[in-house]
């Protein structure tokens, strides 16, 4: 048998199954045991953003089935303000919100941006469709968006100008997995003391800025990187899907180093995140989205 076939890289961010019963599992703490198995799946997402913005203490929008995209909200801003994303500056004269007539354009690039998902891997967009009920659109200079992990369920975009379709699927999969990977260790804990990730002796390379961060930072972004490859392989860019390959072996090397600042499931990630950099197994993720 092939030794490839041997090694399936399972990331629990990014298993359709795992996402499913951390969403459950959000729904059960907050209104109660077993809760998630006598609702109907359509109400699932209603009742995880009861929950979400119960446990943190925001107020994220959200639809059944969709995705809301806001262009203008004060809570919102705040949020990004109190989680110091934003700086009360950077909302002065409302020079963050995004004029009227070039709403149009983004909102048809991110509807574009999230059809072009869901024909590359219907299980990726469904989940993204779970886990976000927001993608609020504000500008901020030098900026082309983020996540918080005091704010799940919820994507802050800036989006730039020359952005092309590609470059807007690219930022939603890549905050679609910051989200996942926060409720990961919201219910499972990847991190036991993230204030130690800080600590000078925790910091780590980072795959994708390439200096040193504090090791849950470059942890994320060493998964956002290898979401990114995966999503260059779905459109068959081979040059691409490799992009982060030198940088990301040098992040996961350091990470093996500071395993006593990992909990069980940050350490069973970094297990599946070793065996994706000896095996670059695009396929095992593909399956994983897709429940297989």
């Amino acid at each position: 048998m092939n030794k490839l076939k041997l090694k399936k890289t399972n990331l629990y961010h990014l298993n359709n199954n795992n996402i499913n019963k951390n969403i459950d599992a959000i729904i059960d703490y907050h209104f109660g045991k077993d809760t998630s198995k006598k609702i109907q799946e359509k109400e699932k997402k209603d009742y995880f953003f009861q929950s979400l913005n119960f446990l943190q203490r925001s107020q994220i929008p959200s639809e059944p089935q969709g995705i809301k995209i806001i262009f203008e909200n004060e809570v919102l801003s705040k949020h990004l303000i109190d989680s110091k994303i934003f700086e009360e500056e950077d909302t002065i004269n409302s020079k963050h919100i995004i004029p009227t007539n070039e709403r149009s354009r983004i909102l048809n690039n991110i509807e574009k941006a999230l059809c072009l998902l869901k024909l590359l891997h219907p299980g990726l967009q469904q989940q993204i469709n779970k886990l976000v009920g927001t993608i609020y659109i504000a500008k901020k200079r030098g900026y082309g968006g983020g996540t918080v992990s005091n704010l799940l369920g919820m994507i802050w975009i800036s989006p730039q100008e020359k952005w092309s379709i590609i470059d807007y699927a690219e930022n939603l999969y890549h905050e679609f997995i910051h989200n996942s990977l926060f409720l990961d260790d919201m219910v499972n804990c990847i991190f036991p003391d993230p204030q130690a990730c800080a600590n000078e002796e925790a910091l780590t390379i980072s795959t994708i800025l390439k200096s040193r961060r504090p090791l849950d930072k470059s942890y994320h972004a060493a998964n956002v990187a290898i979401g990114i490859m995966h999503f260059y392989y779905l459109l068959s860019d081979n040059k691409k899907s490799k992009m982060y390959k030198e940088d990301l072996e040098k992040t996961i090397i350091e990470i093996n180093q500071r395993t006593q600042y990992l909990g069980e499931r940050g350490i069973e990630t970094l297990k599946e995140m070793n065996n994706f950099i000896e095996f670059y197994d695009f396929e095992s993720i593909s399956s994983s989205l897709n429940n297989e």
